[in-house]
Protein backbone atom coordinates (compact mmCIF):
# COMPACT_ATOMS: atom_id res chain seq x y z
CA UNK A 1 0.00 0.00 0.00
CA UNK A 2 1.42 3.37 -0.96
CA UNK A 3 1.69 6.11 1.56
CA UNK A 4 2.01 9.87 1.37
CA UNK A 5 5.23 9.69 3.39
CA UNK A 6 7.03 6.49 2.44
CA UNK A 7 9.42 5.28 5.04
CA UNK A 8 12.30 2.82 5.06
CA UNK A 9 11.48 -0.76 4.42
CA UNK A 10 10.71 -3.09 1.59
CA UNK A 11 9.09 -1.82 -1.56
CA UNK A 12 5.81 -3.17 -2.93
CA UNK A 13 7.75 -5.07 -5.62
CA UNK A 14 9.84 -6.89 -3.04
CA UNK A 15 6.81 -7.76 -0.96
CA UNK A 16 4.97 -9.19 -3.96
CA UNK A 17 7.92 -11.20 -5.24
CA UNK A 18 9.07 -8.63 -7.79
CA UNK A 19 12.69 -7.94 -8.65
CA UNK A 20 14.59 -5.10 -7.09
CA UNK A 21 16.15 -2.59 -9.50
CA UNK A 22 19.50 -0.83 -9.18
CA UNK A 23 17.75 2.52 -8.50
CA UNK A 24 16.40 1.31 -5.19
CA UNK A 25 14.34 3.87 -3.37
CA UNK A 26 13.21 2.98 0.13
CA UNK A 27 9.52 2.78 0.77
CA UNK A 28 6.67 1.86 -1.49
CA UNK A 29 6.56 2.69 -5.19
CA UNK A 30 5.35 6.17 -6.08
CA UNK A 31 2.98 5.69 -9.00
CA UNK A 32 2.60 9.45 -9.48
CA UNK A 33 6.27 9.97 -10.32
CA UNK A 34 7.16 9.76 -14.03
CA UNK A 35 9.58 7.14 -15.23
CA UNK A 36 13.09 8.51 -15.75
CA UNK A 37 14.32 8.26 -19.34
CA UNK A 38 17.80 7.04 -20.05
CA UNK A 39 20.33 8.34 -22.52
CA UNK A 40 19.44 5.57 -25.00
CA UNK A 41 16.31 7.58 -25.87
CA UNK A 42 18.40 10.46 -27.25
CA UNK A 43 20.64 10.42 -30.31
CA UNK A 44 23.72 12.23 -29.03
CA UNK A 45 25.20 12.69 -32.50
CA UNK A 46 22.67 15.38 -33.46
CA UNK A 47 22.07 18.81 -32.01
CA UNK A 48 19.08 18.53 -29.59
CA UNK A 49 16.00 20.72 -30.03
CA UNK A 50 16.33 22.65 -26.74
CA UNK A 51 19.87 23.64 -27.67
CA UNK A 52 18.71 24.74 -31.13
CA UNK A 53 15.99 26.85 -29.50
CA UNK A 54 18.54 28.26 -27.05
CA UNK A 55 20.70 29.30 -29.99
CA UNK A 56 17.85 31.18 -31.68
CA UNK A 57 16.69 32.79 -28.42
CA UNK A 58 20.28 33.94 -27.84
CA UNK A 59 20.40 35.42 -31.34
CA UNK A 60 17.15 37.31 -30.67
CA UNK A 61 18.48 38.47 -27.28
CA UNK A 62 21.73 39.65 -28.90
CA UNK A 63 19.81 41.64 -31.51
CA UNK A 64 17.61 43.24 -28.84
CA UNK A 65 20.66 44.03 -26.69
CA UNK A 66 22.45 45.54 -29.67
CA UNK A 67 19.47 47.74 -30.56
CA UNK A 68 19.05 48.73 -26.91
CA UNK A 69 22.72 49.65 -26.71
CA UNK A 70 22.59 51.76 -29.86
CA UNK A 71 19.47 53.56 -28.62
CA UNK A 72 21.17 54.14 -25.26
CA UNK A 73 24.25 55.64 -26.89
CA UNK A 74 22.71 57.68 -29.68
CA UNK A 75 19.49 58.65 -27.95
CA UNK A 76 16.08 57.29 -28.44
CA UNK A 77 13.61 59.60 -30.11
CA UNK A 78 10.56 60.79 -28.33
CA UNK A 79 10.35 63.25 -25.53
CA UNK A 80 12.51 62.57 -22.51
CA UNK A 81 12.21 64.35 -19.22
CA UNK A 82 15.38 66.14 -18.28
CA UNK A 83 16.00 66.31 -14.54
CA UNK A 84 16.25 69.83 -13.19
CA UNK A 85 19.40 69.06 -11.19
CA UNK A 86 22.55 68.74 -13.29
CA UNK A 87 23.98 66.03 -10.99
CA UNK A 88 20.93 63.84 -11.49
CA UNK A 89 21.08 64.41 -15.24
CA UNK A 90 24.75 63.39 -15.30
CA UNK A 91 23.97 60.31 -13.15
CA UNK A 92 21.24 59.16 -15.52
CA UNK A 93 23.32 59.87 -18.63
CA UNK A 94 26.46 58.09 -17.41
CA UNK A 95 24.57 55.05 -16.15
CA UNK A 96 22.52 54.82 -19.34
CA UNK A 97 25.76 54.95 -21.33
CA UNK A 98 27.32 52.24 -19.13
CA UNK A 99 24.36 49.87 -19.59
CA UNK A 100 24.26 50.61 -23.32
CA UNK A 101 27.95 49.83 -23.80
CA UNK A 102 27.65 46.66 -21.74
CA UNK A 103 24.63 45.53 -23.76
CA UNK A 104 26.58 46.00 -27.00
CA UNK A 105 29.61 44.09 -25.69
CA UNK A 106 27.37 41.40 -24.22
CA UNK A 107 25.48 41.05 -27.51
CA UNK A 108 28.72 40.54 -29.42
CA UNK A 109 29.96 37.93 -26.92
CA UNK A 110 26.62 36.08 -26.98
CA UNK A 111 26.60 36.07 -30.78
CA UNK A 112 30.17 34.75 -30.96
CA UNK A 113 29.81 31.96 -28.44
CA UNK A 114 26.26 30.84 -29.21
CA UNK A 115 27.51 29.59 -32.58
CA UNK A 116 29.69 27.09 -30.68
CA UNK A 117 26.68 25.41 -29.06
CA UNK A 118 26.15 23.21 -32.12
CA UNK A 119 29.53 21.60 -31.40
CA UNK A 120 28.58 20.96 -27.78
CA UNK A 121 31.20 23.31 -26.39
CA UNK A 122 31.20 23.31 -22.61
CA UNK A 123 33.26 26.52 -22.47
CA UNK A 124 30.87 28.34 -24.77
CA UNK A 125 27.96 27.48 -22.48
CA UNK A 126 29.93 28.61 -19.43
CA UNK A 127 30.87 31.94 -21.00
CA UNK A 128 27.30 32.47 -22.21
CA UNK A 129 26.02 31.74 -18.69
CA UNK A 130 28.38 34.28 -17.13
CA UNK A 131 27.47 36.96 -19.69
CA UNK A 132 23.77 36.25 -19.14
CA UNK A 133 24.15 36.55 -15.35
CA UNK A 134 25.96 39.89 -15.62
CA UNK A 135 23.52 41.17 -18.27
CA UNK A 136 20.55 40.20 -16.11
CA UNK A 137 22.04 42.06 -13.16
CA UNK A 138 22.81 45.26 -15.09
CA UNK A 139 19.54 45.36 -17.03
CA UNK A 140 17.31 44.63 -14.04
CA UNK A 141 19.26 47.14 -11.91
CA UNK A 142 18.93 49.78 -14.64
CA UNK A 143 15.22 49.08 -14.91
CA UNK A 144 14.81 49.31 -11.12
CA UNK A 145 16.74 52.59 -10.97
CA UNK A 146 14.68 54.09 -13.77
CA UNK A 147 17.60 54.43 -16.15
CA UNK A 148 16.11 52.41 -19.00
CA UNK A 149 12.75 51.49 -20.39
CA UNK A 150 10.78 48.29 -20.79
CA UNK A 151 13.20 47.10 -23.47
CA UNK A 152 15.51 46.09 -20.64
CA UNK A 153 12.75 43.86 -19.27
CA UNK A 154 12.40 42.18 -22.67
CA UNK A 155 16.15 41.53 -22.64
CA UNK A 156 15.92 39.97 -19.18
CA UNK A 157 13.03 37.69 -20.17
CA UNK A 158 14.72 36.45 -23.35
CA UNK A 159 17.95 35.77 -21.46
CA UNK A 160 16.07 33.81 -18.79
CA UNK A 161 14.40 31.71 -21.48
CA UNK A 162 17.80 31.05 -23.04
CA UNK A 163 19.24 29.89 -19.70
CA UNK A 164 16.37 27.46 -19.19
CA UNK A 165 16.89 26.02 -22.67
CA UNK A 166 20.68 25.84 -22.27
CA UNK A 167 20.37 23.62 -19.21
CA UNK A 168 17.60 21.25 -20.28
CA UNK A 169 18.41 17.55 -19.71
CA UNK A 170 18.83 16.87 -23.45
CA UNK A 171 21.24 19.82 -23.73
CA UNK A 172 23.19 18.63 -20.70
CA UNK A 173 23.53 15.09 -22.06
CA UNK A 174 24.57 16.35 -25.49
CA UNK A 175 27.23 18.72 -24.14
CA UNK A 176 28.53 16.11 -21.67
CA UNK A 177 28.75 13.51 -24.44
CA UNK A 178 30.52 15.90 -26.83
CA UNK A 179 33.01 17.06 -24.21
CA UNK A 180 33.71 13.44 -23.15
CA UNK A 181 34.04 11.94 -26.63
CA UNK A 182 35.49 14.91 -28.48
CA UNK A 183 33.85 17.02 -31.15
CA UNK A 184 33.09 14.25 -33.61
Amino acid sequence: MTSMFPGHGRRDDDQNGGSADKNHRPGPRDYNRPVQHTTQDQDLSVWPRPLQWAYWVLVVAAVIMLVSGMVGIFGGGGEQMEPSDSRVAEYVRSNRLFVAVFNIIGAVILALFSAQLANGSKWARRIISVVIAIALFFNIAALALGIGGLGLLVIAVTLLIAVVLLFRPQSNRFIAHRSLHGRG
